[in-house]
């Protein structure tokens, strides 16, 4: 009777006993995503003009428009997409579309993530200019781009006096230097 009592007593205490703790597996940190793409993000207008240059600026963190002007010069333009692809060499398209116009002008890209492209003198030029401060979206297309749209916002009054300066004909650049007599090139 004893190893009656003594297994009963036995089982009694494994009975009080706490059951072990379940193991639970080591939870791991859920891996970041790749950053997204935003499909669109909108920027600010700021300008600038010094010395017969007048300068525009688009900008959001994702992408940034600027564009350089002079009397009677192309307007050169430039996307900068920081942290995104923009491929080096490479062909692009910048396409705007918007309320005063689609367009579409041929550019490329350098190893800085920025592409480029000229707007011609003139007419044509200046109406493009006009569409970009009138507001729409610009895109970056070409093989490996991957890059958001930049909306941009109709640019006021402020866009309005800077064209003015942009728009100045060739006349009212600069001189070029004086050639000497006799000199062909």
């Amino acid at each position: 009777m004893t190893r009656a009592w003594s297994l009963l007593l036995l089982l009694g205490v494994a009975a009080c006993q706490a059951a072990p703790a379940p193991v639970r597996p080591v939870s791991r940190a859920p891996a970041r995503p790749a950053q997204a793409v935003p499909s669109e993000v909108e920027g600010a207008w700021s300008f600038g003009i010094a010395g017969g240059r007048c300068t525009a600026r688009v900008a959001h963190r994702d992408m940034t428009l600027g564009i350089t002007a002079s009397a009677g010069q192309p307007a050169n333009l430039s996307v900068t997409a920081p942290g995104r692809s923009l491929p080096a060499g490479r062909p692009v398209r910048l396409a705007f579309r918007g309320d005063g116009g689609s367009w579409e002008l041929p550019g490329r890209t350098n190893g800085r993530r920025v592409a480029s492209a000229s707007l011609p003198p003139g007419e044509a030029g200046h109406g493009r200019l006009r569409d970009l401060l009138g507001g729409g979206t610009l895109r970056l297309r070409g093989a490996g781009v991957s890059a958001p749209a930049l909306v941009l916002p109709d640019s006021g009054v402020s866009g309005r006096d800077w064209y003015a300066c942009a728009a100045r004909p060739a006349e009212s650049a600069p001189p070029p230097a004086a050639r000497e007599p006799g000199d062909e090139s």
